[in-house]
């Protein structure tokens, strides 16, 4: 919470509280007493300020422990006596000098202190607000540093995850074209076109928030035609859309890993089609699913890939929280992905 809107609000809280006291007062207009009473109540209420603003201002983190609490316990308790008396005296002391202008200070001492505990109580109870203030303002610091430190590693370790996927799309890419520079030189040209849009799309949009899914699927394509020309069956490959999925936000690459994986770990010799992706846009969900076949030594494989499941699961926790459902089916030929995103 900001400096200035603290103080607003301490001051519409003293505002609305003297405004009470003196409103009490005002029963007594057209009565001697009226002015003595008013004196006297703004009177308390500097002391109930006092009260408040010394506890507020001795609560401090570094006394959140045995010592400094007991330390506070007892200052509390030497302040309520001493104060209460002297408070006490103070406030009486303008109707005191109304009832005996000739020796208000013996008035008042003879008659002030029948309403210690009345002030006491008062004291005790401004005394614990202003302590329950500045614990919370504490707390309430905390949690945005709390926050604040979490969105910077939240934006780090996305940042690392990213670095982690991108470099995957070079890697191979650059080896197809390389091959194809001598043998199919258009599928060169062709490559290079869709390798271009890849790499605008990863220098402008991934380091994004979001993105509209429309983007996404466009990379995805190019992805996916950069991949098709290490396969001799055109129909190897098998992407479906459905749903209206234009303009809907999410977060870049956030489907990349797992058709990375697909490619990488898929068997190239079995059938179309040996990959299937699917995505299907709802009012509220976009659900994402992708099968392939794998290789004979997967698991060997992909514990020394470099880039495991456990990085995905931690990048959705981080964007979505438990707004996300992932399935994967590990099977004996085939590898699925079933990724439930709740858009709403």
């Amino acid at each position: 919470m900001r400096n200035k809107a603290i103080i607003k609000l301490h001051i519409t809280f003293w505002i609305v509280i003297s405004s009470i006291s003196v409103l009490n007062t005002f029963l007594y207009i057209g009565n001697p007493l009226f002015i003595p009473l008013l004196i006297s109540a703004f009177i308390g209420m500097f002391c109930n300020i006092i009260t408040f603003y010394l506890f507020f201002f001795l609560i401090s983190p570094d006394k959140f422990n045995k010592k400094g609490i007991i330390f506070l316990i007892i200052l509390w308790l030497l302040y309520l006596n001493i104060a209460g008396f002297l408070f006490c005296f103070i406030i009486y002391l303008p109707i005191a000098y109304s009832n005996s202008p000739s020796d208000p200070v013996n008035y008042a001492f003879a008659n002030g202190f029948n309403f210690i505990y009345q002030v006491i109580a008062y004291l005790t109870i401004v005394s614990i607000l202003g302590s329950l203030s500045k614990v919370s303002l504490i707390w309430y610091n905390v949690q945005i540093k709390q926050k604040d430190t979490e969105k910077q590693n939240i934006s780090n370790e996305l940042a690392m995850l990213r670095a982690q996927i991108n470099p995957h799309f070079l890697f191979n890419t650059l080896n197809n074209i390389k091959s194809l520079v001598k043998s199919i030189p258009s599928k060169a040209v062709y490559s290079l076109d869709k390798l271009t849009g890849m790499m605008r799309y990863m220098l402008y949009e991934s380091s994004l928030g979001s993105v509209p899914l429309g983007n996404e699927i466009g990379h995805i394509n190019n992805y996916i035609d950069l991949e098709k020309i290490r396969y001799s069956d055109p129909d190897f490959i098998n992407f479906k859309i459905s749903g209206d999925y234009k303009n809907i936000p999410v977060p870049p690459l956030i489907f990349m890993p797992f058709i990375e994986n697909a490619f990488k770990h898929g068997n190239k010799l079995k059938s179309a089609p040996g990959i299937i992706i699917k995505i299907n846009v709802l009012k509220q969900n976009i659900f994402f699913e992708i099968t392939n076949f794998k290789k004979e030594n997967y698991e060997a494989h992909s514990k020394n890939s470099g880039f495991g499941l456990s990085n995905i699961r931690r990048r959705l926790d981080l964007l979505f929280g438990n707004k996300y459902d992932l399935l994967i089916e590990n099977e004996n030929k085939t590898f699925t992905v079933k990724l439930n995103l709740i858009i709403s």
